[in-house]
């Protein structure tokens, strides 16, 4: 599991490397902040929600990256940032951990795998 991790961080960071790529557009999400270990293995439940909150928190303050799971497609995007070079998104985003977000950044792509480097994020209010 550690490999796995290791290899996906090296995929986020390498990504953000390039990414002022041309002709990439901004967008906006709005979803969940997960942990992207719990909720892609399932091991600790649906991994999302609630009462995953604890869990997640936990998951990112020790290195699981987190991720925002989209409402409208269900798409597990990683997440990354675009404000301090060579650093990963987790700072940004606990204090949203479990909650319904919007954020706004550039959407990346390859091998399958969802890179969105948030530039802004806020709290929806349900």
């Amino acid at each position: 599991m550690k490999n796995s991790l290791l290899v996906l961080l090296t995929i986020v960071f390498t990504v953000s490397l390039f990414a002022q790529q041309k002709g990439v557009k901004e967008v906006s999400v709005v979803g969940e902040v997960v942990d992207i270990q719990c909720y892609v293995s399932g091991a600790n439940g649906p991994g999302k929600g609630a009462g995953h909150k604890d869990c997640a928190t936990s998951c990112a303050k020790g290195g699981i990256p987190l991720g925002i799971l989209e409402d409208k497609t269900n798409t597990l995007y990683v997440a990354g940032q675009t404000k301090v070079a060579m650093k990963g998104a987790n700072e940004m985003l606990l204090p949203f951990v479990a909650e319904k977000v919007k954020v706004t950044g550039k959407v990346y792509e390859k091998g399958g795998i969802k890179l969105l480097l948030i530039r802004k994020i806020s709290k929806l209010v349900e």
